[in-house]
């Protein structure tokens, strides 16, 4: 296991120091659990008006995660009956099409406790956050309700800060 130490903290990846820089970048709070849900330990806890729990995937590709089933419901598993949510965050970031055909810029997959779909940045309450892109239109970071859409058919407002 590749360890990386990256302003005063230990990661087990290089992908989870990107991540926390990224974190820090967008002005999150997050730390590293002590504990674990189940079987699953997650890299990072983001604490905002809703507590999301992250794992960090560096190998995975965007079009992999759907085919990691069983993998994704171990997550799901972890958290059942809590008020946590799950980030899984492949290799990177994404600019891609959203159901309702905006343009958006995907940080990861975001389970809220029913479904999985992206986690779309965006800049609500002057901060950046994301939000989940099928259900429960809400800022994670904020918890300001989001419109129908996190996007206007413009280009995203958030820009990736990814070091690769």
């Amino acid at each position: 296991m590749e360890r990386v130490s990256f302003n005063n903290n230990q990661f087990d990846t290089g992908h989870e120091a990107i991540c926390s820089v990224l974190f820090d970048s967008y002005g999150w709070i997050w730390e590293r659990p002590k504990r674990s849900w189940g079987k699953w330990r997650p890299d990072f806890l983001l604490k905002g008006d809703t507590n999301v729990l992250v794992e960090c995937k560096g190998g995975l590709e965007w079009n992999d995660v759907k085919n990691s089933i069983r993998e994704l419901q171990k997550y799901e598993d972890a958290v059942k009956g809590t008020d946590y949510e799950v980030l899984l965050i492949p290799k990177s970031p994404m600019h891609l099409k959203n159901a309702g055909g905006y343009d958006v810029n995907a940080l990861g997959y975001l389970y809220d406790g029913d479904v999985w779909s992206y986690a779309e940045l965006g800049t609500w309450s002057g901060q950046v956050g994301f939000c989940h892109s099928g259900n429960s239109w809400k800022d994670r970071m904020s918890g300001m309700r989001v419109n129908l859409s996190s996007g206007d058919g413009k280009r995203p407002d958030v820009k990736f800060h990814w070091y690769r």
